[in-house]
């Protein structure tokens, strides 16, 4: 799977961390061509609202 989209998602209540955003630049992939996804951690809500906003607005989608 290749892809140019900027994509992110979040997942909740991952092991000790109370919020994660992963999100991927359209660029950056693994080795085998994958798509590479960073991660940013909060513990939170509203630092986590106010850096998904910022993704939005460098036109980040959402990945279901």
């Amino acid at each position: 799977m290749t892809t140019t989209e900027k994509q992110y998602y979040e997942q909740n209540n991952v092991k000790k961390a109370k919020y994660t955003v992963s999100e991927h630049n359209g660029i950056d992939t693994h080795k085998d061509g994958s798509p590479f996804f960073g991660i940013a951690i909060f513990s939170n809500k509203k630092k986590k609202n106010k850096y998904v906003k910022e993704l939005i607005k460098q036109g980040y989608t959402y990945k279901n």
